[in-house]
């Protein structure tokens, strides 16, 4: 099973909340809110940029990790099915909430799993706006 340093994921997804999502929080305008399938399945600037932060630190973090983006995955589909493959993927969630956020409400989380060989081994959920976790990880022998 290939691994990860969560701690170094963690501080990836809190540096991208920081810089990319928050800074956007009820500061966003129309044009920075798009509908992706229904009128409640919406994509927001802060989305996608802190997908491309998440994904360029995870690249220089373990380059060797297939990235499965939400907003990437709406691009290229297959990214699901090559995770089952791969030996090591970070999935990604940016906004996690994305109605609520682009709504101002403070009731969204950047959320990530690490997997291997289609089995999670990691789960984080990050709560930006109190800065608090939930974090699970296997530990192996």
């Amino acid at each position: 099973m290939s691994a990860i340093d969560v701690d170094a994921l963690m501080t990836i997804l809190r540096d991208a909340a920081k810089a990319e999502i928050l800074p956007r929080f009820r500061r966003l305008d129309a044009s920075m809110v798009r509908q992706k399938t229904e009128a409640i399945d919406l994509v927001t600037e802060a989305d996608e940029s802190a997908e491309r932060m998440i994904k360029a630190l995870v690249a220089e973090l373990a380059p060797e990790a297939l990235f499965v983006g939400e907003e990437s995955v709406a691009a290229d589909p297959s990214l699901l099915d090559r995770m089952n493959d791969a030996d090591l993927a970070v999935v990604v969630d940016p906004v996690d909430g994305t109605a609520n956020f682009a709504a101002g409400l403070p009731l969204f989380a950047v959320m990530a799993s690490v997997v291997s060989k289609g089995e999670t081994v990691a789960g984080i959920i990050y709560d930006p706006m109190g800065d608090d976790w939930f974090v699970a990880h296997r530990i192996v022998d």
